[in-house]
């Protein structure tokens, strides 16, 4: 039962478990927290969320690897989970930011660059989250800077 509890939750409740780029379905379950329901929660208690979110994750995920037996297994989704809630922090909540935020979170987790792919390699969970999270830092700034000279422009 704890096992199951754990595959449940690192896997966002199966998304980890469907086919074809697992981390693209937990990033589309984090869209839809974002969407439907962090996007209207206050400042302090999105940043409450996310906090809880990834501690648990970061422990979870380090006894999901002895589960399945696997550093970092691809059933492993709740770091593009977090990854992409850090990557929509204090971003206009509209459709559009949504949906940039979801691609530029994919590219970003994809493609890896510095310091991101080193930090796959710190022990246990804290190397399953800390590059998506790193990755979520980068989607933020970029998206809060687009969105700062977007209103700026439109003053």
């Amino acid at each position: 039962m704890k096992n199951f509890a754990i595959k449940t939750f690192v896997s966002v409740f199966g998304l980890g478990h469907l086919p074809y780029a697992p981390g693209t379905w937990g990033t589309l379950g984090g869209f839809l927290f974002w969407q439907f329901y962090l996007k209207n929660v206050s400042g302090p208690e999105y940043l409450l969320i996310l906090v809880l979110l990834t501690i648990f994750g970061t422990y979870l995920s380090g006894l999901a690897e002895g589960i399945y037996k696997c550093k970092d297994s691809q059933h492993i989704v709740i770091d593009e989970f977090c990854g992409y809630l850090l990557s929509m922090i204090l971003v206009p909540t509209g459709l559009i930011w949504g949906i940039a935020g979801f691609i530029l979170f994919r590219l970003f987790d994809i493609f890896k660059p510095s310091p991101i792919r080193q930090l796959e390699k710190l022990p246990l969970g804290l190397g399953v989250m800390a590059d998506d999270l790193m990755a979520g830092v980068y989607v933020a700034v970029i998206l809060n800077v687009a969105s700062y000279f977007i209103s700026y422009l439109l003053i």
